[in-house]
């Protein structure tokens, strides 16, 4: 990112805001260089609270708001969500955190740096939400009033929450290297397609992926590379949407994973309405919007793991950069085996891509 003068940079997003009204500060941030936290700073159309860096206690006191909007996202997808923070915990020593209900996260929370409550005043409304970035000032996690919050709730939370320091500097950290403990990374040496297949086969539970990842000593999308076809299949990239559209036509309820650095975010249920907006396919329902720019996927893939359930089998979609944008599942709970209709719908799909 570039070190631009606070003042600097304020003029400079005051004069894109002037000539593309509509931008968002995401985009606005890419094309300035800088990151989403520093632009937020400059102070421009918003009012800032800083809040205490207790996220995991500050997650935990939302539920107490009632209903708001819960936003996750990366590159190209766009997870929004309707509901109640329920019971959300803080596990792994700080460093982890679990909201299971209609608000479905899974929270690396040793990744979160700063938290900001933001009044935006540069729209046709007013828009109050709580932001949360990285070290680098990328933008993990946003929680937005609506009409059903309690907004005495809300203001008083903010209250709570809000930091002695309200004037703080920022300076991007480096990201840190994902550690492994295998020295074949180091060496460049990719293990042996029968290593992953004998890990891959060994898995009991999807969530044991990642050590096995490494253990290896790969990143996800080299695990796929390797595994061989009958464990994960490289399909076309319109496959992304063509699961989503069949899912929706048949009525079946479907998981819809979003994430980032800091965290995932889920959606389960049966879809409803779709709609492409150019390069955007999008689900519009009054509890889940999603937003895929399925113009900029990579690579589509169908992966299948073992568990002691069974086989559980999804959609994963990826970035240019070899990053995992969304992953779809069938709707299913540990200690049930995958629903038969979803796996029938994965083998069409792919027999009708093959055709």
């Amino acid at each position: 990112m570039n070190t631009t003068p606070p003042n600097e940079l304020k003029k400079s997003w005051m004069e894109l805001k002037a000539a593309s009204p509509n931008i968002r500060i995401r985009n606005a941030a890419e094309t300035l260089g800088v990151s989403e936290y520093e632009l937020l700073l400059t102070g421009v159309d918003v009012n800032l609270t800083h809040l205490e860096a207790r996220h995991g206690e500050l997650l935990q006191a939302l539920e107490g708001v009632g209903s708001v909007m819960a936003l996750t996202r990366n590159d190209l997808a766009v997870h929004e969500k309707h509901g109640t923070y329920t019971n959300f915990k803080v596990t792994g020593k700080g460093a982890m955190g679990i909201c299971l209900g209609a608000i479905d996260l899974r929270v690396f929370l040793n990744r979160w740096r700063h938290a900001v409550a933001v009044t935006d005043t540069g729209g046709k409304q007013t828009r109050h939400s709580i932001q949360f970035f990285d070290a680098q000032g990328n933008a993990l996690h946003k929680v937005y009033q609506t009409e059903a919050t309690n907004q005495s709730a809300w203001e008083n939370l903010i209250r709570s929450f809000t930091a002695g320091d309200q004037e703080p500097q920022f300076q991007s950290q480096p990201i840190e290297p994902e550690q492994t403990d295998s020295e074949k990374t180091e060496s460049g040496q990719l293990p042996t397609r029968e290593a992953v297949r004998e890990e891959w086969q060994s898995l009991k539970d999807v969530h044991h992926f990642n050590a096995m990842l490494k253990r290896l000593g790969i990143d996800r999308y080299q695990a796929l590379q390797l595994v061989g076809e009958d464990y994960a299949k490289q399909l076309p990239i319109e496959s992304a949407e063509k699961t989503l559209q069949m899912a929706q036509q048949q009525g079946l309820p479907i998981m819809v994973f979003v994430g980032n650095r800091g965290l995932v975010q889920i959606h389960t249920g049966v879809i409803g309405k779709v709609l492409r907006t150019g390069p955007w396919f999008n689900v519009l329902d009054p509890d889940f919007n999603l937003h895929l720019n399925t113009e900029a996927i990579y690579s589509v893939w169908s992966v299948r793991r073992h568990t002691s359930d069974g086989i559980v089998t999804s959609v994963e979609i990826y970035s240019r950069t070899k990053e995992l944008i969304t992953t779809l599942f069938g709707e299913r709970k540990p200690g049930q085996p995958e629903s038969e209709q979803w796996q029938k719908l994965i083998k069409e799909m792919e027999k009708e891509m093959d055709s």
